[in-house]
């Protein structure tokens, strides 16, 4: 198999796959602000990640759910912004089937924002993989 066209097979096959794994994480997001349930948290910890451009936060949320049982979950996103650790109030959209898995809406939000905008960093990421490959498969 000559190398131009391996290299379009491989950048295309990730190319689609970030494209569709952003897809089903943003219809899985978009049916859980939609269908979960909203209840008042806190963030009581960030952890931080010290990455090559900066750092990135994950909040680490307590909650009560709508039955009472106290919950300590991260909504397993990162932010660039830090949600400070101080007990401040947010609110916790979670999925009453699986308590943990939780989004994040900072106060005032609608959350549609922390769903949106991971869907469309993976679009475009995904397609400026897919073009590369393309262009590769042209150039040589």
């Amino acid at each position: 198999m000559p190398v131009p066209l391996l290299v379009l097979l491989v950048m295309s096959g990730l190319g689609s796959a970030g494209i569709g794994y952003g897809t089903v994480r943003f219809w899985r997001d978009r049916r859980l602000l939609r269908e979960g349930r909203r209840v008042p948290g806190e963030v009581v910890d960030l952890l931080v990640s010290k990455i090559r451009s900066g750092e990135i936060y994950t909040p680490v949320v307590r909650y009560h759910t709508t039955d009472g049982m106290l919950m300590t979950s991260s909504p397993g996103r990162w932010r660039q912004s830090p949600f400070t650790p101080d007990g401040n109030p947010v609110t916790v959209v979670y999925d009453p089937s699986r308590p943990s898995r939780i989004l994040v809406v900072p106060d005032g939000g609608s959350g549609t924002e922390s769903v949106v905008i991971p869907f469309v960093a993976l679009l475009l990421v995904g397609a400026g993989v897919v073009i590369g490959g393309v262009y590769t498969f042209h150039t040589f």
